[in-house]
């Protein structure tokens, strides 16, 4: 091995010496640089973005104890069991309340009025089958009975409504 180094260094000693030429050293033609417009590139303001961003969402990051602004967004469209269930609430009131003021208006203070009964025939409804002979019954005194009692009860109303009346006077 120590021969095989000797020989290498002789051949290095036998190989041409070339000096080295800078081009600060050519002095063949003066011309003035080339401008050139250099950019930061891509990596770097892709860095300075990934600064700004991690400053803008550390900004705009709600404080202990808040909600964030995308949260109160979802939420402003979003409905919630309780608004439903107010509003059904307030359905069902509005319902009752002009059910009792169409029935004060329609049926208040008149004497000879018709009760209207949708279907009478429901108290001795049934199927068609087995029926004995005077098993159906006429039931027109039924019904002048039930409208009868609507007439006194409705009386009565009017009565305990003309003593409120006159005790708030």
């Amino acid at each position: 091995m120590f021969a095989a180094r000797q020989r290498v260094s002789q051949m290095a000693r036998q190989l041409p010496r070339v000096s080295r030429k800078y081009a600060s050293d050519a002095h063949h033609g003066h011309h003035a640089p080339h401008t050139v417009n250099e950019s930061f590139g891509t990596g770097s303001l892709a860095a300075v973005g990934v600064f700004f961003a991690g400053a803008l969402v550390f900004s705009l990051s709600p404080s202990e104890g808040e909600n964030s602004a995308i949260y109160n967004l979802i939420n402003k469209y979003t409905s919630r069991n309780e608004d439903w269930e107010e509003i059904n609430h307030a359905h069902s009131a509005a319902a009752r309340q002009a059910g009792f003021d169409r029935n004060l208006f329609q049926y208040g203070g008149s004497g000879n009025r018709h009760v209207e009964v949708a279907y009478p025939e429901a108290l001795q409804s049934h199927g068609a089958r087995n029926i004995r002979a005077g098993q159906l019954i006429n039931i027109e005194k039924v019904v002048e009975h039930m409208r009868q009692e609507h007439l006194k009860e409705e009386e009565q109303k009017v009565k305990a409504l003309a003593l409120a009346q006159s005790k708030e006077e």
